[in-house]
């Protein structure tokens, strides 16, 4: 429906050479594109070799005809005729579902921040973002960033800024660059919020409470195993003939529906409460830290052992 929202998705190989003028030319771009009518956000890749070659944009707007409609106009012809000789094979756009704009979930580190700007201050601190994303993207490690001004009756500039490693996301943000450019921006900034994402199951597992930093990854696998390993077992026993009449595509869809859903809910919360002094050690007997790696390891043999003649 022309009704529901739309992504463009923008690629492009930059020529050798050209990286910083392709940089510059994408800053314009994005401001222009926020600024364009039914604008949600836009995201941008820059080229990650060995494996990736191509600079990769994602533009959201409110439907398919306000995206159209920026397509068609004159600044975008104009910003597409101004990025040609920067690149090779011109620039490849094409409207995509929301299942094709997940490309940043296998990039590095995340920070999340909301900002609160004062009234009447809004096209000081779009100018202010513009030079700050510029900087940052020179800094070693930078993936990415994601801006969406504020949405209907929401008052945050929400920015999500990507780097590969946690170190070069720190080097970045204690960064005496990024201080001046944050103590620039303190008359036009009401509030801010700041949440770092650097584990692979945001919302599966939450952070220390004390120390504020996610537990080790295998940690998190670890439990997420403990968890889904019968939901999956059971499944097989007892849904999956049931589901056989269906397409596998809507099949498989539902099982992994029930799966992920009962371990985001009842099992996760439950493992997290058991595991608590494993996952966040901090100011935890040191005895009963080591313990739980061992009854971690009996609960998998209970579940195995329980299990083993259920097909």
């Amino acid at each position: 429906m022309s009704d529901d929202p739309s992504t463009l998705l923008v690629c492009a190989r930059i020529r050798p050479g050209s990286e910083s003028a392709f940089a510059q030319w994408q800053v314009r771009w994005q401001t222009a594109v926020l600024g364009a009518k039914g604008a949600l956000s836009v995201e941008f890749w820059p080229p990650a070799p060995p494996d990736q070659f191509e600079a990769v944009a994602i533009a959201r707007f409110t439907s398919v005809d306000t995206l159209r409609t920026w397509r068609r106009g004159d600044r975008h012809r104009a910003l597409i005729d101004e990025v040609a000789p920067l690149v090779e094979g011109g620039m490849v756009m094409q409207l995509v579902g929301q299942a094709a704009v997940d490309y940043s979930v296998k990039h590095g580190v995340t920070m999340v921040m909301v900002t609160d700007i004062k009234p009447g201050k809004e096209a000081a601190y779009r100018a202010w973002a513009d030079r700050i994303q510029k900087l940052q993207a020179t800094f070693p490690g930078y993936v990415g960033s994601f801006v969406q001004p504020p949405q209907q009756n929401e008052t945050g500039w929400t920015t999500v800024l990507r780097f590969d490693s946690k170190a070069n996301l720190e080097g970045w943000i204690k960064s005496d660059v990024r201080a001046a450019m944050v103590k620039e921006s303190e008359p036009l900034v009401q509030g801010f919020h700041a949440q770092r994402v650097d584990t692979s199951f945001p919302g599966w597992i939450p952070n220390d409470p004390v120390t504020g930093k996610p537990p080790n990854r295998w940690k998190a696998a670890a439990l997420i195993l403990l968890t889904l390993f019968p939901v999956v077992m059971l499944e097989l026993k007892f849904l999956n003939p049931h589901l056989r009449e269906l397409n596998s595509a809507v099949g498989t869809f539902i099982g992994n529906a029930i799966s992920v859903g009962l371990t985001t809910w009842p099992l996760m919360p439950l493992a997290i409460w058991g595991f608590h002094a494993w996952l966040f050690p901090e100011n935890q007997p040191r005895w009963l830290v080591q313990t739980m790696p061992i009854v971690l390891v009996l609960c998998y043999l209970i579940e195995i052992a329980v299990l083993w003649h259920l097909l």
